[in-house]
């Protein structure tokens, strides 16, 4: 659907999606907000409108002194009234209010963000979607409660002086219908070419954002200093920045003609002229208004207008908040392909093996396919590694076993039974795995091992995996130990881990859960060799019987293991023991032969 043909219900339908956390999550602020709103212009109303006609008219018809000062005090005592709930509202009811709706909307972003198919992230439509919706979810809070705040304002308006107009000067409201009914249409007409120019706008913005990040983020420093690319980097951000501005350039015009047509003809020429003449001509030559009835139908006249335009421009607000409203539910309504099955079975506590039957897969139904007609079978205990040079497959093959992915065709069954049947999160709880791209977290030490929230014995579990994985000597140097935090992003006493250190941190985390298998997609490949085999023997021997599948393309582990598959091109090409495929001659034996150089001092030659 285009963004500017939305009709006026969805519209709506968008921006009530918005107000609905309102009156769900903090319905004091909402309810607040719109009779403060409303109370501000009745102020208004009484001390501009009523009061000043009441003292010209009090003195044209000579009114008692007393009774002028009493009405005057009495709407000074109002206004009074009104400072303080301002006061109220502005230091604790607005700020508390939205910081409740800020946080709930983004819950429910990263609740969906946590749940989406890992396929979405491959897709950079979706994960632009995503990125987008993350970063102005706040923006659409305070845009929907602001017009909701002002459109409470402008009816208020509306009300209280068209009730004066039809009490004092009915024909008075012809020239204001005219002048609102013509600034509306061309208020319409000239968001649609704002938003245009916006959408456009953005796709440039998108590219000038990535070359800023070029320019002052630490990954990108030592290259840009050492290469001279920085000069292609220059040009097309200026390039970029030119582009831009002949976008701008280009809706500019048609901007300007639209609101001179608007602005002119139909607010000034009509209301600040024609209906100035008409109320002087009532009250000096016909004498049917007083003084003060002139000197109010004109300021309420101006006040009118300008409410009546800002409504135009508040519907056109509401219809472009509602565009991008529509972005941020596409993306919280956005279906799951992978889901559980109707009534899912309890992933078994017990590992009696996993099969792989003709599993193929593509990331999509045009896409090339990523792996072809996998056959593999892992059982009790066993140990096998999965290797090839990069591209071949390996990564994808994990992802689909760990079902992070669902298999294009072919099936995957767990002790015999297909994975889709089990309850999905925790079938993947079931698993430990380590990935060459691991993360870690800014928060402890022991969470960044445990991987969950901290309870009474996490620091003990998390010392003890930490220790297995190579680490121990470095966390006896931390004087918090366990308690450390990692990264100094929240915490000045943090430390940043060395590429190594922190491959030995997400390692740690196989040990710290007792799981059904052990998934190793390149984790060592920060350390040095001997470090690497001197960990794949310590995985071997604390897995506590647990089969283990190392993924790597680096072979230094490969005559550990029980079995290993060779893949090549998204196919398992050969498979067997190590002495049985270096018997074979085949792509695994080259590729070993290859490597042997590097690690003949390590496992032998």
């Amino acid at each position: 659907m285009k963004p500017n043909k939305q009709s006026f219900a969805r519209v709506m339908q968008n921006n009530w999606f918005i107000m609905k956390y309102g009156l769900m999550y903090s319905r004091k602020y909402i309810i607040f907000t719109c009779l403060y709103a409303s109370l501000q212009e009745i102020e208004i109303f009484l001390e501009h409108v009523l009061l000043i006609k009441f003292v010209f008219d009090s003195v044209q018809y000579g009114t008692s002194f007393s009774t002028v000062a009493l009405y005057i005090g009495l709407t000074v005592l109002f206004i009074a009234g009104c400072f303080v709930l301002d006061s109220i509202y502005f230091q604790s009811v607005e700020p508390k209010g939205k910081e409740l709706l800020y946080q709930k909307i983004r819950m429910d972003l990263y609740t969906k963000a946590v749940q989406t198919d890992l396929s979405n992230y491959d897709d950079p439509v979706y994960y632009n979607e995503y990125v987008w919706s993350a970063n102005d979810a706040r923006n659409r809070i305070d845009a929907t409660i602001n017009n909701i705040k002002n459109i409470c304002k402008s009816i208020t308006v509306i009300v209280t002086s068209v009730s004066f107009f039809l009490f004092v000067d009915k024909l008075g409201l012809l020239f204001i219908l005219v002048s609102f009914l013509a600034t509306m249409l061309f208020s319409m007409l000239a968001n649609k070419v704002r938003f245009a120019m916006r959408m456009e706008l953005n796709e440039k913005d998108r590219k000038r954002i990535y070359l800023k990040r070029l320019f002052y983020l630490a990954d990108y420093a030592k290259e840009l200093r050492l290469y001279s690319i920085k000069e292609k980097f220059f040009r097309e951000f200026s390039q970029t920045h030119d582009e831009m501005h002949g976008i701008v350039r280009k809706h500019s015009k048609k901007q300007f003609w639209i609101n001179f047509t608007s602005d002119y003809f139909f607010n000034e020429l009509i209301l600040g002229g024609l209906y100035v003449i008409y109320v002087v001509f009532m009250a000096l030559v016909k004498g049917t208004l007083s003084y003060g009835s002139a000197v109010t139908l004109l300021n309420s006249c101006w006040r009118l207008k300008g409410n009546m335009q800002y409504l135009t421009s508040l519907v056109s607000e509401m219809q472009e908040n509602s565009m991008y409203i529509e972005k941020l539910r596409s993306f919280l309504d956005q279906p799951n392909e992978m889901k559980d099955a109707d009534d899912p079975l309890a992933v078994p506590d017990r590992f009696t093996g996993l099969e792989l039957k003709k599993v193929s897969f593509r990331y999509s139904e045009s896409g090339s396919p990523i792996l072809h007609d996998i056959d593999l079978t892992i059982r009790p205990g066993e140990k096998i590694a999965i290797v090839g040079y990069n591209g071949a497959g390996k990564t994808t093959l994990t992802k689909l076993i760990m079902r992070l992915y669902d298999a294009s065709s072919g099936e995957i069954r767990l002790n015999g039974i297909a994975i889709d049947q089990f309850n999905l999160d925790d079938y993947r709880l079931k698993f430990s795995s380590v990935f060459q791209d691991h993360q870690l977290f800014a928060a402890t030490l022991s969470e960044n091992v445990v991987m969950q929230q901290g309870s009474a014995n996490d620091s003990e579990k998390a010392r003890l995996a930490l220790e297995k994985s190579g680490f121990g000597d470095k966390l006896q140097s931390l004087p918090l130990g366990t308690d450390t935090s990692i990264t100094r992003e929240f915490d000045d006493s943090g430390v940043e881990l060395s590429g190594g250190e922190g491959q030995k941190v997400a390692i740690s985390r196989v040990f710290a859960k007792p799981t059904l298998l052990i998934l190793l997609d390149e984790p060592s490949s920060a350390l040095d060799p001997m470090s690497e085999y001197h960990l794949n023997q310590v995985m071997l021997e604390k897995a506590e019987n647990r089969p283990i599948i190392f993924i790597s393309h680096r072979l230094s582990t490969t005559k550990m293991v029980d079995r290993i598959y060779m893949m090549e091109n998204g196919r398992i090409i050969e498979q067997g023991s190590h002495e049985e495929l270096m018997r074979l001659k085949g792509k695994y034996a080259h590729m070993f032969n290859l490597q042997a150089s590097r690690y003949q001092v390590v496992v032998g030659g």
